[in-house]
């Protein structure tokens, strides 16, 4: 066997430099093979990289198509349930506010009885009656004074606004109570109140679904949403200015204040039991003052209409007291399931969150290895390229 002699006296043989060993020139299929394991570990690192520092196992849709609709339809739910409890806090702020108003109005109608209780005694004179009149009016006027400048948001809580001037869906708007509900019945205080209403729809849910959209009513209850609603409820505050705490109807001239008062709710304040409002007068001062303990407590007044008293009556309308009362437990009762579905908001949004991350966010024990992995095969794939790329060196010493 023929041996060439190198510089270095290194003896190769023939037999060793044959195809299938390939000392090759042009294509080093070697150092090719190292350099596609370089760019495959080179992208992993990247996208572990990526994922690391996002946090996110899924950043685009090539890295999990299904996973990212899927987390994408949960983050909506996430993101809306988040909005549904800040609405929820805002309108339990609402309540508050109202409920704050009608705590001070409770106070006032108290008073108000005292002193009617008071003029009763006849151990007082004309004079002295018409001195604590004077106190009966001024309160009456902070009662009607309460009702007008309570608002959330500028928007008027417990006073009558004239609706046809007011744009539909407006919070703002009130007329009779019945006309916020299909069903008359579901009205804040019955049926048979002439009171105004103001109607304020809330909504406490992430979505709006077709059943949200069969439960508004009809233009004629200002775009409200009945009972069979999934997502918003529609509230009702009453009126509770001094036309819908003594009156029979919401706005007209014929008001029980007017009656009280004996000169249409303008001073001076009169107690006398003359003639007042078209022409009408109570039999005695006892009769009229017995009326007006009756508004205050809310007592069912059907039978003023007998002799010597007002052909009026109130129906069943809630008045005084007892309105006050019963608007009260409405908006405490709200504020109790306000609470419960915000409760019930935090945990759907915390579980819906959950779901999301399990499919979206990265595993960082799991991702932290293959990012070591990669960083290993990143070297060693570096240098057997470097090897791969000295070998057809070699064949120098062939020509040498």
């Amino acid at each position: 066997m023929h041996v060439l002699s190198f510089k270095d006296d290194t003896n190769l043989s023939f037999s060793t430099i044959n195809k299938d060993v390939g000392m090759r020139i042009n294509h080093n299929i070697s150092a090719m093979n190292a350099q596609v394991s370089v760019f495959k570990v080179s992208r992993s690192t990247t996208s572990s990289i990526e994922k690391l520092s996002t946090g996110l196992r899924i950043n685009r849709a090539s890295d999990d198509a299904a996973g990212l609709g899927v987390s994408e339809n949960l983050r909506t739910q996430v993101r809306g349930l988040a909005q549904a409890s800040k609405n929820t806090q805002d309108f339990i702020a609402l309540l508050n506010i109202a409920e704050g108003a009608l705590n001070e109005q409770s106070a006032i109608l108290q008073r108000m009885r005292e002193l009617v209780i008071q003029a009763k005694n006849d151990t007082y004179t004309q004079t002295e009656r018409n001195y604590m009149g004077e106190e009966f009016q001024a309160l009456g006027e902070e009662l009607d004074r309460m009702a007008r400048t309570t608002n959330y948001n500028g928007m008027k809580l417990f006073y009558w606004v004239n609706r046809t001037t007011s744009a539909t869906g407006d919070p703002k708007v009130m007329d009779d109570a019945t006309d916020a509900w299909d069903a008359a019945a579901d009205a804040v205080f019955g049926a048979n109140d002439d009171g105004g209403a103001t109607l304020f729809n809330m909504m406490v849910g992430a979505n709006y679904s077709s059943t949200d959209a069969s439960a508004k009513n009809t233009a004629a209850q200002y775009n409200s949403f009945d009972k069979t609603a999934a997502n918003l409820i529609s509230v009702q505050l009453g009126q509770m200015d001094i036309k819908g705490l003594f009156n029979k109807t919401e706005n007209t001239a014929t008001q029980a204040w007017n009656f009280i008062t004996g000169n249409g709710n303008v001073n001076p304040f009169d107690w006398n039991n003359g003639v007042g409002l078209q022409g009408i007068a109570w039999a005695n001062l006892q009769d009229k003052l017995g009326t007006i303990l009756q508004l205050i407590d809310g007592d069912n007044l059907t039978y003023m209409s007998g002799t010597g008293n007002p052909a009026w009556s109130v129906g069943t309308n809630y008045t005084g007291l007892e309105r006050v009362n019963k608007m009260r437990a409405y908006i405490g009762a709200m504020i109790n399931r306000l609470e419960h579905n915000m409760n019930n908001l935090s945990e759907a949004e915390t579980n819906q969150q959950a779901a999301e991350s399990l499919i979206r966010d990265v595993d960082f024990a799991q991702e932290t290895a293959t990012f070591t992995k990669n960083q290993i095969l990143t070297q060693t794939a570096t240098s057997m390229l470097a090897q791969a790329n000295v070998q057809p060196v070699q064949i120098m010493r062939l020509l040498q």
